[in-house]
């Protein structure tokens, strides 16, 4: 095999890898916001929410992070009015 011909293989290889890592992705995040909008999911609510905090602040963002959880906690208090 010549060079070229393993160079256009390992693209297309990495390529087809790539595709199904974002199509799988994509159903995840698809599957999770399904889940997320039903009424009675409240754990899967705090998971992705303690989850997103801990991302944010892990960034340094943490004035966006206080500001989602100052948020997050007036419609859950709202919620139960």
């Amino acid at each position: 095999m010549s060079l070229k011909s393993r160079w256009a293989d390992f693209k297309v290889c990495s390529l087809n890898k790539m595709y199904s890592i974002v199509n799988w992705i994509r159903h995840f995040f698809d599957d999770l916001v399904h889940d997320l909008k039903q009424n009675e999911n409240y754990d899967l609510r705090l998971f992705v929410f303690v989850f997103i905090y801990l991302v944010v602040s892990a960034v340094g963002m943490y004035n966006i992070a206080h500001l989602a959880a100052f948020f997050y906690i007036i419609w859950l208090l709202e919620r139960k009015v």
